[in-house]
């Protein structure tokens, strides 16, 4: 049985695009998928950036697209929200 992160490898281009479809770029997964220790209720961490005059309903409508291509609960993060405080998740992150 494969792990998410394999999961993730072989979806890559699909990801890419829809990624580019929603005015996304740079995008990396993180938290207990980049680090190898998820479990089969773990959801997907992404971090993106986003393009000047992506809106709300990019940022919601690649979430959606990704929770259908993947079958699972994801987080979606814009690298611009990150905080001092969060620099652990530039640390784990893994770009696709």
């Amino acid at each position: 049985m494969k792990n998410k992160l394999e999961e993730l490898k072989v979806e890559r281009v699909t990801i890419i695009e829809l990624a580019k479809k929603h005015k996304a770029f740079n995008v990396a997964v993180f938290g207990s998928v980049a680090r190898g220790n998820e479990n089969s209720k773990s959801d997907i961490d992404f971090l993106v950036d986003f393009e000047l005059g992506a809106s709300l309903i990019d940022q919601a409508a690649l979430r959606i697209d990704l929770c259908e291509l993947l079958e699972t609960e994801i987080d979606l993060i814009s690298r611009k929200a990150l905080r001092a405080s969060d620099r652990n998740i530039l640390q784990d992150a893994i770009y696709i």
